[in-house]
């Protein structure tokens, strides 16, 4: 019986390579004759370097650069041969991420991109001309100024002046100068990993959302969303196909926004680019069952999340899918199994308490227990 099994984490508690190495274990454990392979996911966040990286011959680069609060880090991304080509593969928490500010030192205002801009040169400076970029897990909101002005851009003032690091910046900009922007960026294929659909300003953009998160007041979130109206409307007289209102417009503070609209680079869902990327579709072909998981599966897990892009991927070949999480929302049963998961099923017992369950030795042994009860049927 061939059998693939593609969990996200557990956060808090298991890996994905943990959560999905406990499961093969079981299965071997009860039918040695199964063939089970275990691929590492990620929905285009945390997890999207090691999980693409996993399935080839890889070298992965340190380097140092700015930071989000103006100050130096060291990033780390890979480097990979496919089809000829020299790929890269990044996540742009490593230089912008919500982890290496400290909670009393978050500030939106002033936090930027600029290591991610630095990235991408990298990239480029060693040859890659196709880079997997991941934008989950920002702690900045300047729309991607400061990737950009790394890549080359001036965002100017009305004397004519660069604008300052952070959304700060946002409400001062009257110009963009590509003239340094060099050629080679513009000839890098660049995909991005994203599971946000927010638009860029309003309600439902990037500030009034999103940058309460990253240690933003009512009153900030409010006057970042007026600049970055604002500053959309500038972009537009020189950009005309922007458009702040497409979906991930929002994402990782309008990091998306300027994917979007000075790279001209489409975002796509963060799993639908890491199933491609690692082969999944190629090996499903051949499949009898998929095994996929969360930490909870409910309503939200069929908006674009790990286990339902599996999950899709795996109905396009009529292949059953049986989904484990730590828990499972009753209510939502029908939702998941519309999004194609056929069986779902909770791991945690009834009456354990959550800081309980969420102990690593604890999830293993609850995944562990509920496969050999599950799965007794399936390779009897």
């Amino acid at each position: 019986m061939k059998i693939l099994i593609a969990m996200d984490s557990f956060k808090g508690s298991l890996s994905s390579e943990e959560a999905g190495e406990a499961l093969k274990e079981v299965i071997y454990s009860m039918d040695q004759s199964a063939d089970a392979d275990v691929f590492r996911v990620s929905d285009g966040g945390e997890g999207l370097t090691e999980a693409l990286l996993s399935v080839r011959d890889h070298e992965k680069r340190r380097i140092t650069v700015t930071g989000p609060l103006g100050t130096p880090v060291e990033a780390v991304y890979g480097i990979y041969e496919n089809a000829g080509e020299k790929c890269a593969v990044m996540e742009m928490a490593e230089a912008a991420g919500l982890v290496l500010v400290p909670e009393d030192s978050r500030n939106p205002l002033y936090t930027t991109t600029y290591g991610v801009g630095q990235m991408i040169c990298d990239a480029v400076q060693n040859g890659c001309n196709k880079i997997v970029m991941g934008i989950g897990g920002s702690v900045t909101n300047d729309a991607g100024i400061g990737m950009l002005q790394a890549l080359g851009y001036h965002f100017r003032d009305g004397k004519g002046m660069e604008v300052p690091f952070g959304a700060i910046a946002l409400k001062d900009v009257e110009a963009i100068d590509e003239a340094d922007v060099w050629e080679q960026i513009r000839k890098c294929e660049i995909r991005v990993a994203c599971d946000v659909k927010n638009p860029l300003c309003g309600e439902n953009g990037c500030s009034m959302v999103f940058s309460p998160q990253k240690g933003a007041t009512k009153k900030q979130a409010a006057e970042m969303d007026v600049w970055m109206r604002k500053y959309a409307d500038v972009i537009k007289k020189q950009f005309p196909n922007a458009d702040p209102d497409a979906e991930g417009a929002g994402a990782a503070g309008g990091l998306g926004f300027a994917f979007q609209t000075f790279l001209n680079v489409k975002l796509e869902r963060g799993i639908d680019t890491v199933l491609h990327e690692i082969g999944f579709e190629d090996s499903i072909a051949n499949a009898d069952l998929v095994i996929t998981g969360e930490g909870r599966l409910d309503a939200q897990t069929a908006m674009g999340k790990v286990p339902a892009g599996v999950a899709a991927c795996a109905k396009n070949h009529g292949v059953k899918v049986i989904a484990f999480g730590g828990s499972v929302d009753e209510n939502s049963m029908e939702i998941l199994k519309t999004a194609g998961i056929d069986f779902c099923y909770g791991i945690t017992p009834g009456g354990m308490a959550l800081e309980q369950a969420i102990k690593k030795d604890v999830a293993l042994e609850n995944l562990r227990r509920k496969a050999e009860e599950v799965l007794y049927g399936w390779l009897e």
